[in-house]
C-alpha cells in the first residue's frame, strides 16, 4: 500500500536549527505533494498560532497538529478535533505545582493564547517559538472557565520535572504526563497524543495507518513514530526516542527529511 500521508514534527525536525525550513526539505515536500498526491501534516507542541506561520511557508496546503495533539486543524485550517482541560482542574494542578516547587514555571495554552505568570526568561524562551506574545498575569482572571485549555507545560530542570511528574500523576491519574524535553512536563487530556492525532487524521482522510510516515526527534514524537506505517527519528535525537523508530535518518541540520523521502519516492 502506497505512502499517502507524511506527518512532522516541526522543531528540530522539519525546521533546522536556525528555525528555518531548508529549500530541499520544502522542495521534496512540494514535489511529493504536485506529483504524487501526498500529504503533509504538522505535528507539534506549539499553539496552533505558532504552527501556522510554517505552515505557510509551503506553497500547498498542509493540516495542522497543535498541543501535541489537542487540536486538529484540516488542509483549509478548519477544527475538525479538539479535546481540553477543564477550567477547575487547571487552578488544582497549577497550585499542586507551585506547593510541590515553587522554582517550576507553568504555562498554560488556552484557545489561540498562552498564559504565564510572569515574564521570565523561561517564558521569554518559549517565545522563540511562538509569534504571538504570552498573556501575562494570574490565570484565572485571563481565561473564562469554558476556553478551550489544551495544555499545561511545567518547565524546570530534568531532575525536578521528573519528580513532578510521579508526585502529578498520584494526583490527577485522570490526565497524562509526559517529556516533551527532559526539562519539560506537559500535562494533557487522556489519550492526547501525536499518535491518536494521526489516527483521528488518518480516519479523516480515509487512510490505514500503513500509509503513513512519521518524522521526529523528540521525546513526545515516540508514539507517532512507533504507531505509524513507517517512523523515521532524525539523526539528532536521543538516542532513547531512536529506539521507537524503524528508521534514522540525518539530522535536521542536514536535511534529513528530504534525504528520506528522495531515498524512498525516488
Amino acid at each position: 500500500m502506497p505512502y499517502r500521508l507524511i506527518i512532522s514534527d516541526i522543531d528540530g525536525t522539519f525546521l533546522n536549527s536556525e528555525k528555518q525550513i531548508s529549500p530541499k526539505t520544502a522542495e521534496i515536500s512540494s514535489r511529493l505533494h504536485r506529483e504524487k498526491g501526498v500529504q503533509l501534516a504538522l505535528a507539534s507542541g506549539r499553539g496552533s498560532a505558532g504552527i501556522r506561520p510554517v505552515a505557510d511557508l509551503l506553497d500547498f496546503p498542509v493540516f495542522t497538529l497543535a498541543c501535541n495533539g489537542a487540536e486538529t486543524y484540516d488542509e483549509n485550517g478548519t477544527l475538525i478535533y479538539q479535546k481540553t482541560l477543564p477550567f477547575k482542574d487547571v487552578l488544582q494542578i497549577k497550585q499542586s505545582v507551585k506547593d510541590f516547587n515553587p522554582a517550576i514555571e507553568t504555562i498554560v495554552y488556552a484557545g489561540q493564547d498562552w498564559l504565564a505568570d510572569e515574564l521570565t526568561d523561561i517564558v521569554e524562551k518559549e517565545c522563540y517559538v511562538m509569534p504571538t506574545a504570552p498573556l501575562i498575569g494570574a490565570f484565572e482572571t485571563l481565561v473564562t472557565p469554558d476556553s478551550p485549555i489544551l495544555k499545561i507545560i511545567c518547565v524546570g530542570t530534568p531532575e525536578n520535572t521528573q519528580e513532578l511528574s510521579f508526585h502529578l500523576r498520584s494526583l490527577y491519574p485522570q490526565y497524562d504526563f509526559y517529556k516533551s524535553q527532559n526539562y519539560i512536563l506537559e500535562i494533557v487530556a487522556k489519550g492526547v497524543n501525536k499518535a491518536s492525532s494521526l489516527d483521528i487524521l488518518c480516519r479523516h482522510c480515509g487512510l490505514d495507518i500503513t500509509q503513513t510516515i512519521a518524522f521526529g526527534d523528540g521525546y513526545n514524537d515516540t508514539e507517532m513514530l512507533a504507531h505509524a506505517g513507517l517512523g523515521i527519528a532524525m539523526g539528532n535525537a536521543a538516542e532513547d526516542v531512536k529506539r521507537y523508530a524503524k528508521k534514522v535518518t540525518l539530522s535536521n541540520d542536514e536535511d534529513g527529511i528530504a534525504h528520506a523521502l528522495t531515498e524512498i519516492f525516488y
